[in-house]
């Protein structure tokens, strides 16, 4: 793993008080209106509650009630063919309103798979689909944070061989331990925030590793997963007080050496290195797309010169996007710098801050903007009426601290007048 040589340089120990402060976390505050990211999106349930009334479904839980006691009699408590009966059972009952006895139909489904197909059998896989999705609809999010690790056990804990169908689970795993920290699900973050880096990282170092060259469309996929963490350490990761000592007036992180957090120390040293790393992420993913694929390079220069405009390095940002505007008209793909670059982006614009289902607050807000060259915005909330004041002050603050993407018009940057934007609060 490639994450202790980075946490342990002392060159790294302190930041630098010049360095600018990244931009405000947008998505989590605040979000323009029917906005979405689809690759940050919890699945959806792959398969929806049944409609049918609640006498067809209690006459469908008899049958195949009467139909697993027959099945027991017959073939014995253990017998496979249990599961498909359970299955069933399951989905009839959880249409009832029963969720209790349809989470014990699935675990005795599970349990007897495992007992006559071994412990990874693939025929586990729709039935704990099927559990996954019921306790998303629960709103059980502990319990789904444990059945989530076992699902990452079962399709190979992320390592090759891949198939569409591992690789998939990967990402949605990780997909997962990045709403768990959204959610504020796990108490020790530290702890989780250190093993979502070090799972990418692994991850990474064996796709380069490959005996038959490197992925690089799986390469791609981890990269930007891993950006979205290094996004998430620098927003979340609170340094520890700082004390000073009284006889050698050195700083020390704790009045007592057993206070000290050896985790939190590696957290935030990491911290200390996102943005070079985040870069560098970046760059390392340039070098293995071939050239052929323009459109993945130029989202890859758009990503790098979006993290750099972030972090408040607009100037080189500035350089990037215009680079990328000059390639993209040679490539033919000016459409898409028109696409990318017709109006100022709050950023980032990956929606790793954003928790879909979350409570908005005191709903849209119709806003005025103007986004000068170095991203930052001024805004005018029209008010709504006299109990919002509040919300449009709070939402103008959120808009200030946040980094935008600026606008283009034919490969130069340009500043932006009455911009307007319709925005939603979001509830925490």
């Amino acid at each position: 793993m490639r994450l202790l040589p980075l946490l342990i340089a002392g060159l790294l120990t302190f930041a630098s008080p010049f360095a600018p402060a990244a931009g405000g976390p947008y998505g989590k505050y605040f979000v323009e209106a029917e906005q979405v990211w689809p690759d940050e999106t919890s699945p959806d349930p792959a398969t929806p509650l049944s409609t049918s009334s609640g006498k067809q479904s209690a006459a469908l839980i008899s049958a195949l009630s009467e139909r697993l006691i027959e099945q027991e009699y017959r073939d014995g408590p253990y017998a496979m063919s249990l599961a498909e009966t359970l299955d069933a059972l399951a989905r009839a009952q959880e249409a009832m309103g029963d969720i209790a006895a349809a989470r014990k139909s699935r675990e005795r489904a599970l349990h007897l798979i495992r007992v006559n197909d071994g412990l990874y059998s693939v025929a586990q896989r729709p039935v704990l689909r099927a559990m996954l999705d019921s306790l998303r609809r629960e709103g059980d999010f502990a319990a789904l944070d444990e059945r989530y690790n076992y699902f990452f056990r079962l399709y190979g804990s992320g390592q090759p061989p891949w198939d569409g169908l591992r690789w998939s689970a990967t990402m949605e795993y990780l997909r997962w331990q990045r709403e768990v920290l959204r959610r504020g699900l796990d108490r020790d973050l530290v702890t989780r925030l250190l093993d979502l880096y070090g799972m990418h990282e692994d991850l990474l170092q064996t796709l380069v590793s490959g005996e038959r060259g490197v992925d690089y469309l799986r390469f791609k996929d981890a990269t930007f997963s891993q950006l979205k963490t290094l996004y998430l350490i620098e927003d979340l990761v609170e340094p520890q007080p700082f004390y000073r000592d009284r006889r050698t007036r050195f700083p020390s992180s704790a009045d007592d050496p057993r206070d000290f957090n050896l985790q939190q120390e590696r957290l935030e040293n990491l911290q200390r290195t996102v943005r070079p790393a985040g870069r560098r992420l970046l760059e390392d993913l340039l070098e293995v797309i071939p050239p052929e694929d323009l459109e993945l390079r130029a989202e890859t220069q758009l990503a790098l010169a979006d993290w750099l405009q972030w972090h408040g390095s607009s100037r080189e940002a500035r350089g990037v996007y215009e680079e990328l505007w000059r390639d993209l008209e040679v490539a033919g793909l000016k459409s898409l710098a028109v696409e990318w670059f017709s109006t100022p982006v709050p950023l980032p614009d990956n929606g790793v801050f954003r928790e879909s289902g979350q409570e908005e607050g005191d709903g849209l807000f119709l806003v005025r903007l103007k986004v000068r060259e170095d991203g930052r915005a001024i805004a005018h909330v029209a008010p709504k009426g006299p109990g919002q004041t509040r919300s449009g002050v709070l939402l103008q603050r959120y808009i200030q601290t946040t980094r935008f993407r600026p606008a283009m018009e034919d490969g130069r940057i340009i500043s932006s007048e009455n911009v307007e934007a319709r925005y939603k609060l979001i509830q925490r």
